[in-house]
């Protein structure tokens, strides 16, 4: 089992927002782990939408663009794997 979880206060002018994203997930007995599940999975999904081109981007690329991380994080969710997002004024 793994758990991921970030939590951010977000500042925009004259309001703040509380932010909290968590992933869970558990690895399948006689299979494969938690752990090879959450990293092999979406870099094997990066290389194929490289392939497929539905991403441009080339070399070393980090994933802070929607147009990497979208198509990964969608096919990510068939698997079982998504992120639980909570959000609220502060």
């Amino acid at each position: 089992m793994i758990v991921l979880q970030h939590e951010f206060i977000a500042e925009y002018g004259d309001r703040k927002e509380f932010m909290r994203s968590t992933l869970v997930d558990f690895g399948e007995p006689g299979g494969p782990s938690a752990m090879s599940r959450t990293v092999g999975l979406p870099a094997a999904i990066g290389v194929l939408r490289i392939l497929d081109g539905t991403i441009r981007d080339r070399g070393v690329v980090v994933p802070v663009t929607p147009e990497v991380y979208n198509p990964i994080l969608d096919e990510l969710e068939t698997a079982g794997i998504r992120f639980r997002e909570e959000r609220h004024p502060v």
